[in-house]
């Protein structure tokens, strides 16, 4: 039961940022180019994602340190991010497809990415 909770709660954290994440990308692709658009708002959400995930969803039994977690949560979104600014690099430019459903193609791939860094290494608890 616990584990469908933090799968839960993951989905909640992950759904608020997809939907902020998404607001930034249609107000600044039409300004800027819509890789930058997606980094843009890609690299902003991730804050809240960090204190949510280490505070709500992914709840230590041992105590962590912000100084431990910080860098491999940011390791793991930098890998995904850049998984993210080449797959919409790939739908907009070489598929030349609709681009505002570039970021949902690239959710696809890159939350269940994410989700299991962060349960298997981000999170860990100590044993």
């Amino acid at each position: 039961m616990a584990k469908l909770r933090q799968l839960t709660q993951f989905a909640l954290v992950g759904g608020v940022n997809t939907i902020l994440t998404y607001l930034i990308y249609l107000i600044l692709f039409r300004v800027i180019s819509p890789t930058i658009a997606m980094g843009i708002g890609y690299g902003t959400t991730s804050i809240l994602g960090l204190f949510l995930n280490d505070s709500w969803v992914f709840r230590a039994k041992n105590s962590r340190q912000l100084s431990v977690i910080a860098p491999k949560y940011y390791a793991t979104y930098g890998l995904t991010f850049i998984l993210s600014m080449v797959l919409t690099a790939v739908w907009n430019d070489q598929l030349h497809l609709a681009k505002w459903l570039a970021p949902m193609f690239s959710l696809m791939i890159t939350v269940p990415t994410n989700f299991c860094l962060c349960k298997w290494w981000v999170f860990k608890d100590k044993q």
